[in-house]
């Protein structure tokens, strides 16, 4: 009698009803089992074969939670991340007369009440069957309720297009992802503004060693103070490829990068070279709750001035980026537009005939539209984030024989408007950090330099970066 009682009750409560039905729309089914009175309906099918199931959960109904006063269960929280694969089956279990005899709730997080589990109820009830969507990707419960009342086992619960347990919000994935952008173009643009940077510069020594006296207001017979040295240019085309790469590593974050840019120019005045740039980076990003990875390709035209000993360049990047960041709640897209203007200037100073001081300032300023395309990110929209970053500083350079070694020591100030408190632990980019770096170069060729370079930045902020270049340049 006990038995019968305890199933006319789950025929009174657990209702065969649709999300937000109320207690009028209720139909009773005495003395039939759940199963029997859902398939009397049409409502229920008999149990699927199991497909092959990207998640599995080993669950224990013990009695310690309870539903509509009378009934076990194991509430889970469950994160949709495929709207269209959705599906949640109870693949085996020990539960029931009969065993396997357990009924699926979905409710949208936050919206689960055990004593009136009908409010709110996104699905219909059925007994043992797959419970699918199509509902919306995000964050909801899942109880697995023993269908008799008082019933405890174990069992095996299967996922399709979901995971267990709650991921970040999308507010927050998009905030770790806005953060992760624009960190790495940050990082990607100090490394390509300063090849360009570079790029000028030893256009200029190259011209200088094919006709010394064309450039600048210099005396007769002083050659020019220089800071990088490269073979001399037989035509009009100055080449250069470089590799580039940087670590940064904060707290709960990590960045890394590494690509390739080339570049090119030639001379359109005595005082004035126009080049153009390509580059491509592979991007990553780590914190404690996500992990995103991206390809950044770019285009950065430049202008290099020089007027004796004092020269300046100015480059304009334009670049798209496709992101892939994964998270707890599965994966999301997004792409990107970065628009970014960089200026440099310094002034070599001979402190004698191999050493030369060379003062410098740079400033980057970039925007960042972040759109998200798909996933996790889907619906988000766009969003734009922006940085400027200035630099004052000062390189020594000594040359020996055909080789020329460099120290630098610098001061960078950031500022950004991306979000800094993170769920993966957030750190704050802005304010004032050290830099240094070291390098050399010397030639490989009649007409082809090789340059080695090293950099270790952020010295006093919470990020501190790493980054390092090999530079290969031809006169033509």
């Amino acid at each position: 009698m006990q038995r019968v009682r305890g199933h006319i009750k789950i025929m009174c409560d657990f209702i065969l009803v649709c999300a937000n039905s109320t207690l009028g729309d209720t139909m009773h089914f005495h003395h039939k089992s759940f199963l029997a009175a859902a398939l009397t309906l049409g409502l229920a099918t008999p149990a699927l074969a199991a497909p092959a199931f990207e998640v599995t959960h080993d669950g224990v109904i013990d009695g310690s939670q309870i539903i509509d006063f009378h009934f076990n269960m194991d509430e889970l929280q469950i994160t949709i991340t495929d709207s269209s694969t959705f599906l949640a089956y109870v693949i085996a279990s020990s539960i029931g007369p009969t065993a396997n005899e357990t009924v699926l709730l979905l409710y949208r997080a936050g919206e689960f009440d055990p004593d009136n589990f009908w409010n709110n109820l996104l699905n219909p009830i059925m007994n043992n069957t797959p419970l699918n969507g199509p509902f919306p990707e995000g964050q909801y419960v899942l109880p697995v309720v023993a269908n008799w009342a008082g019933d405890t086992g174990t069992y095996t619960l299967g996922l399709l297009g979901a995971i267990l347990g709650w991921g970040p919000t999308q507010q927050e994935l998009l905030d770790e992802m806005q953060s992760a952008g624009i960190t790495l173009g940050r990082l990607a643009l100090r490394q390509s503004a300063g090849n360009t940077s570079q790029g000028a510069r030893g256009s200029f020594v190259a011209r200088d060693l094919q006709s010394p006296l064309s450039f600048g207001d210099f005396e007769d017979g002083e050659a020019p103070v220089i800071s990088t040295k490269n073979g001399q240019l037989m035509g009009n085309v100055y080449a250069w490829v470089n590799f580039n790469g940087f670590i940064a590593r904060g707290s709960a974050n990590d960045y890394s990068g590494s690509g390739v840019q080339i570049g090119a120019d030639i001379s359109v005045s005595p005082n004035m070279v126009l080049g153009l740039s390509l580059g491509h980076d592979d991007l990553n990003a780590n914190t404690a709750t996500t992990s995103t990875s991206g390809d950044f390709t770019y285009v950065q035209p430049y202008l290099g001035y020089r007027s004796g000993a004092w020269s300046g360049e100015l480059a304009l990047l334009y670049g798209q980026a496709d992101y892939k960041q994964t998270s707890a709640g599965g994966v999301g897209r997004a792409d990107s537009d970065v628009w970014a203007l960089s200026i440099a200037a310094q002034r070599d100073i001979a402190l004698s005939d191999m050493l030369t001081f060379t003062p410098m300032a740079s400033a980057r300023y970039g925007e960042e539209k972040i759109t998200g395309k798909s996933g996790t990110l889907a619906g988000t929209g766009s969003t734009t984030v922006d940085y400027s970053e200035l630099s004052l500083g000062a390189r020594w350079t000594r040359s020996v024989r055909d080789t020329l070694v460099y120290t630098g020591l610098h001061l960078d100030y950031v500022t950004t408007d991306a979000p800094a408190a993170l769920a993966g632990g957030g750190y704050d980019p802005d304010g004032l950090s050290g830099r240094v770096e070291l390098g050399g170069a010397f030639p490989i060729t009649a007409n082809g330099d090789l340059m080695i370079g090293a950099e270790m930045g952020g010295i006093g902020s919470e990020l501190t970066n790493y980054s390092g270049q090999m530079r290969f340049v031809f006169s033509f």
